[in-house]
């Protein structure tokens, strides 16, 4: 066995941060909670136009079926109950 290889690390050598990324940067005069409520939004307008679609086909072509009003109650709960967790971390 060759000792080097199980060598514990040094752990006295501080640790260097990793550099600022284009993420974590914002330009300025801009917030970061403006950029976030934005960006909510738009994740906001999009299920919501997801959700109008789907109902619609859901109802236009599975009508028959018992599954139907079910299946969609609990679509807009689960979905509720997430949008309303990620909002809730906002503040």
């Amino acid at each position: 066995m060759r000792p080097d290889l199980y060598q514990t690390p040094d752990i006295s050598v501080p640790l260097d941060p990793f550099p600022n990324t284009w993420i974590g940067t914002v330009p300025s005069g801009v917030s970061v909670s403006t950029v976030v409520t934005v960006l909510f939004f738009i994740v906001f307008t999009l299920w919501a136009l997801y959700t109008a679609i789907v109902s619609f086909h859901w109802f236009r072509y599975a009508h028959q079926s018992w599954l139907t009003v079910p299946i969609l109650a609990l679509y807009f709960f689960v979905s509720g109950f997430l949008l309303l967790f990620m909002v809730s971390g906002l503040r």
